[in-house]
This record gives structure tokens, C-alpha cells and sequence, in this order.
């Protein structure tokens, strides 16, 4: 099985389970390569040109490798501790800006895995309120059929910078709530003032970002494409951030900066976790955590331990 051109969709039949807005939002879809049923014939889609396919149930799936794998991990471990330690002390809320479809084929191991909203409902004690988003009309039409009809959670379509779709969520989650905001863009969509938005409306707020750092260098360095850095960032000067590195060793004044503009909006605890891909052991992003509270950040480093396939790692020297 050959996947069509970019106009072109090849579709298991979804069959009499799905709605049929579900079939007509697949079939308006450009970026989705069919693939059969059998993992043995697995076809991937060329690279760098589709991150979905049409899976075998009848939806989409994300296409990811391993270490976006492994940050899902630890994504679903900090959001497990956090709703176990903190379901009595405050009413919980999981916001989710790029949800995406719901379902993971990791082409790795040619296996299927669930998504990040998926696994952050299946939790040993579920937040009190969920709310999922993404731009894709068809993923959100995969992630809500995926998701059914349960009290609390929402799933929106929408820009995740847009100021419609935040004031949704804002009337959706209450002032009152601890929110865990995780924020994966796949690239630099993400604008630092979505992260404002949120911020300045809620106090006990905790943030979960795949920070694009290599990708915001790529822009950086590329002449006309520094705007796309800068919205991220949140600055009008993005370039000066790597001239003035000599040695080029631009990571660290990215990284630096980000995290002052994240002090200037009242956080001062910060963890990271560095993720890198298996075949090369190349940085492919950081899985930022900031907080007001240095109980996130004992949190996230709990989550850290247990690592990305739940294995907890030895402390030999006792810190």
C-alpha cells in the first residue's frame, strides 16, 4: 500500500459507530496517510510531511518516535502525583491547548499508544475538570469520540493563542482551581502571551511546556523567520539573544530568558527535563515545569525518578 499525494486520503471505514461529522471531517482532511491494519505492513507517512494517519479504529493517530513517548511518561506520572497529593487541598483542573487526536502510533515500535488527554483522565485520582483543544477540526473530532461524554470534561476547537478559545476555557475552570496547563506544540505555535493569559487569571496555576529550544535557534538563525521565535519567546529583539553568544552555545541564553520572563509573571520554581532522541541521543526539546509552589517542583522531580518507563532510578549519593 503506497500513500497518495498530498491531496490524497486513504481511510479504514469507520463503520456505523462514528457520527458521520466525524467521517466528513476525516475525509476534508490533507494530511493523513492511510495504513493498514496489519503492523507488519505498516506504511509511514514521508517524512516531514504527515504526523497523522488513519488508524484502525477508524480515527487518527499521532505519528511520534520514542522520546516523544518517554515526555508523555513523565508528563502522566507528574499529573498522577500532583492528583493524588493535591485532591484534597484544592478543586483540580488539566488544561490541554494541542491535544491532538487522543491516540499515538509510535514508529519506533510500530505499536499504538494512548495520547496524552487519554492518559491524563486515566489516573489513579482523576482531576475534577478537564478541558482538551486543538486547531485540527479532525483530531478534535477523534479526541471527542475518544473521550465520550463524561461530567467535567471538554473538548474545544480552537487556536490555543486565540483570545475566544481562552475565554472559553477561562468560563470552564474557575478561578479557585489548581491548574496543571501542559502546552505541547509540535512547533513554535505556541505564543508567550497564551502563558500570560493564564497566568495573570490564575494564582495557583502550574506550567507544563514543551520548550522548543532547538526549534526556536532553527528560526533564530534563518534570516525573515524570526518572528515565529520572537511570538514564542515573547520578545521584539529574539535575535539578540543568540549574537551575543561568541561561541554560539545559543541553548542556555534561550533557556535563560525564558525563564526570567516566567519570573516576571510570579514563578520561581523550575525543573526540566532534557529529552533526546533514542537513535542519536540528539536534544530534540525540554519538558519545562514552572511553579509558584515548590511542591510542583518536589513533584515533577518525584515524576523524574520514577522515569519515562516508570522505572524508579537508584539515589547513590543520597540527595
Amino acid at each position: 500500500m503506497t500513500p497518495g499525494n498530498a491531496d490524497e486520503l486513504f481511510l479504514f471505514d469507520p463503520g456505523p459507530r462514528n457520527a458521520p461529522t466525524l467521517t466528513r471531517s476525516l475525509a476534508k482532511h490533507k494530511r493523513v496517510t492511510a495504513i493498514p491494519a496489519v503492523a507488519e505492513q505498516l506504511v509511514m507517512p514521508p517524512a516531514g510531511q504527515d504526523s497523522l494517519v488513519a488508524d484502525d479504529e477508524g480515527l487518527l493517530s499521532r505519528v511520534i518516535h520514542m522520546h516523544s513517548s518517554d515526555k508523555d511518561h513523565y508528563v502522566h506520572y507528574y499529573a498522577d502525583i500532583v492528583g493524588t497529593g493535591m485532591r484534597q487541598k484544592f478543586p483540580l483542573a488539566w488544561v490541554e491547548l494541542f491535544a491532538g487526536p487522543g491516540r499515538l502510533l509510535n514508529v519506533d515500535t510500530a505499536q499504538f499508544e494512548k495520547g496524552s488527554p487519554l492518559r491524563a483522565l486515566d489516573l489513579r485520582h482523576p482531576f475534577g475538570t478537564y478541558v482538551f483543544s486543538d486547531l485540527d477540526p479532525a483530531c478534535v473530532a477523534s479526541l471527542r469520540h475518544r473521550v465520550g461524554q463524561k461530567p467535567g470534561v471538554h473538548v474545544l476547537e480552537g487556536d490555543a493563542n486565540n483570545a475566544g478559545l481562552l475565554d472559553q476555557v477561562r468560563q470552564l475552570v474557575s478561578r479557585d482551581h489548581l491548574v496543571v496547563l501542559y502546552l505541547d506544540p509540535e512547533g513554535l505555535e505556541l505564543h508567550f502571551d497564551t502563558i500570560r493569559y493564564f497566568a495573570e487569571r490564575y494564582p495557583r496555576l502550574d506550567l507544563l511546556l514543551n520548550l522548543q529550544v532547538r526549534g526556536a535557534i532553527r528560526y533564530l538563525r534563518a534570516p525573515g523567520n524570526a518572528a515565529r521565535a520572537a511570538h514564542m519567546l515573547g520578545t521584539g529583539d529574539p535575535r539578540a539573544l543568540i549574537e551575543q553568544r561568541a561561541n554560539r552555545d545559543w541553548g542556555p541564553s534561550i533557556r535563560e530568558f525564558f525563564e526570567r520572563k516566567l519570573r516576571g509573571l510570579g514563578y520561581d520554581h523550575f525543573e526540566t527535563q532534557v529529552i533526546n532522541s533514542h537513535s542519536r541521543n540528539a536534544h530534540q526539546y525540554d519538558l519545562l515545569l514552572a511553579s509558584r509552589d515548590h511542591k510542583a517542583a518536589a513533584f515533577f522531580r518525584e515524576a523524574q525518578r520514577r522515569g519515562p518507563r516508570g522505572l524508579m532510578t537508584m539515589d547513590l549519593f543520597g540527595a
